[in-house]
């Protein structure tokens, strides 16, 4: 307690400001006081950023000198160029994707929960092959997905990296589905002015107690990311073609 009551006493008291080598020092921490800064005005979508700026949010518009900082697929300011007196830079404006439940990567699904899941948070997306064709991934994991069901799945071989799986058609037949390993699909994680961006994913199947369960894992180690900021500026340099407002990514 007498600690404690030396050390407020010597906090309340002036601060020393000794010189060594020439170079003031001070013997306390010393904390500015800086008057307060406007709240930046928020948006969900990237078009809304557009009309704050066009709507001369705060003269915005008009003073000029303002550059837009894409900070991630989901955030983008719009912000002064140079700082304050106080070595503040404002942002004007801010969009920020609003977080949404997503695709439940990684967990195992029964096929009736996972067709849900698949329909409600994957965008329909041609993709190309090395052929030049088109085919559309998305409808392949859910036709995969329609015909193995808790009632007519049987066993599954697995080497590792394909997967075959044994399925009953009718009473007595049976046949094999062979599970595509690597499927692209284009999950919504990113603004919707934008078309959302392509990457690929595990697409696995197993079955337990005669019940098939399916699940998807992230496979692209993040890099979807580069593409949503990308397609974002891209975005971004046809709303501001004329270069009034620098685009930094």
């Amino acid at each position: 307690m007498l600690a404690e009551f030396v050390a407020k006493i010597l906090s309340l008291s002036q601060p020393n400001t000794p010189k060594f080598g020439g170079l003031d020092y001070t013997d306390k921490t010393l904390t500015l006081i800086v008057p307060p800064a406007p709240q930046p005005v928020s948006c969900s979508t990237l078009q809304g950023l557009v009309d704050l700026w066009e709507g001369e949010l705060d003269n915005a518009k008009s003073e000029g000198h303002l550059l837009l900082h894409i900070t991630s697929p989901t955030e983008v300011d719009l912000i002064s160029r140079k700082a304050d007196e106080f070595g503040r830079r404002r942002v004007w404006a801010k969009a920020k994707y609003p977080e949404l439940k997503g695709f439940g990567f990684g967990a195992w699904m029964d096929p009736e929960s996972f067709i849900i899941q698949a329909q409600q948070h994957f965008q329909r997306v041609m993709v190309q092959n090395e052929d030049g064709s088109y085919v559309r991934d998305l409808d392949y994991v859910l036709k995969v997905a329609s015909h193995i069901t808790a009632e007519n799945a049987v066993a599954n071989t697995d080497d590792g990296f394909t997967q075959r799986v044994a399925v009953k058609q009718g009473i007595s037949l049976k046949s094999e589905i062979t599970l595509q390993p690597l499927v692209n699909l284009a999950p919504y994680r990113t603004f919707a002015e934008i078309d959302q961006v392509l990457s690929q994913f595990v697409f696995r199947a197993k079955v337990e107690n005669g019940s098939a369960r399916l699940a998807l894992y992230e496979g692209d180690g993040g890099r979807w990311k580069l593409g949503a900021v990308k397609a974002i500026a891209k975005w971004f340099h046809a709303e501001f073609d004329d270069g009034s407002v620098p685009i930094i990514s």
